[in-house]
């Protein structure tokens, strides 16, 4: 007996249990901008979560509040949760725009990009989703676009033609004289299936497609040496020059200021720095960095003369 006691006493070791993995909350990894449009399709708000590698309150949220399921279901249905490590190249981008000074920092951006708040601090999973439903409101929330369905191209039916009336031969009230046979002549048959008119199709409706958001095509730009002196707001770095030219397209219809672009490097890698503005005082970029996050924009405060 003894024997089969330890057999049975063993034998969930030996069969192994699979645990399945807990839910955790959706975080989106790609860039900031992309997680802003999909909130506006969506009709939802951003929050994001600021960390690094070497965080160990952050790695506390990560085992034990993004693991919790009524978080993980209110953000899947309200937010679009994205990620940002400020050792990234990205994120280090993001961390100077936004003045992160401490970790974990939580924050919450409408459909916009503007910053509505944040919190500086480890937080267990019932804090969180208050801290998130309290700037959960309609204020904050962009519209979800309404989505017309492309018209139906008309049906062309093709009518059959009418065929030709057929008028009976009025009979003679005598009989004429026969004709000769050089006057015979043989009688041209009916038409009995006259082909069909040639009927044109019509055209088709020409349906205008919006176009996708790309880099490709023409630009017109004038390049011009900026003095290393003075102030700006820069607004963000990129890596790919492309999202440069789109963004500046982008700003250039909203400020009337000069913008900026700083190329640098920054871990042995190509940077542009995207600004606006140029200010005798810091004041002044003050007053106009004001101006932008009414607009929806965010931006830090630079020294030309300090960039690098």
């Amino acid at each position: 007996m003894k024997k089969y006691f330890l057999i049975f006493l063993f034998l969930p070791i030996l069969m192994g249990t699979d645990t399945p993995a807990p839910p955790k909350v959706n975080f989106y990894n790609g860039p900031l901008q992309t997680a802003l449009e999909q909130a506006r399709q969506e009709g939802k708000m951003v929050f994001i979560d600021y960390y690094a590698n070497w965080c160990s309150p952050c790695k506390f949220m990560d085992e034990y509040t993004f693991t919790d399921p009524e978080l993980v279901r209110y953000t899947d249905e309200n937010y679009v949760s994205v990620k940002i490590n400020i050792d990234d190249f990205d994120g280090f981008a993001y961390k100077q725009q936004y003045g992160i000074n401490l970790l974990p920092t939580l924050m919450v951006l409408d459909c916009k990009g503007k910053e509505i708040a944040r919190r500086e601090e480890t937080m267990a999973a019932s804090n969180l989703r208050g801290f998130l439903e309290t700037h959960h409101n309609s204020s904050n929330l962009c519209p979800k676009p309404i989505n017309i369905p492309e018209p139906t191209p008309p049906v062309v039916m093709e009518e059959e033609p009418t065929p030709p009336e057929v008028v009976e031969p009025t009979p003679p009230d005598f009989d004429p004289e026969p004709p000769s046979i050089t006057e015979i002549e043989e009688p041209t048959p009916p038409v009995t299936n006259p082909a069909p008119p040639i009927v044109e199709d019509d055209p088709k409706p020409i349906v205008e497609t919006k176009p996708k958001p790309s880099t490709d095509g023409l630009y017109r730009f004038r390049v011009e040496r900026q003095a290393s002196k003075g102030y700006s707001v820069q607004i963000g770095a990129f890596r790919q020059y492309g999202n440069v030219l789109r963004e500046v397209e982008r700003l250039q219809g909203q400020f009337p200021q000069p913008i900026i672009v700083f190329i640098g490097s920054f871990k042995g890698n190509t940077v542009y720095k995207i600004l606006i503005g140029e200010f005798d005082s810091r004041a002044k970029a003050f007053s106009y960095q004001q101006h932008m996050k009414s607009k929806g924009v965010s931006g830090v405060i630079k020294n030309l003369a300090e960039m690098k």
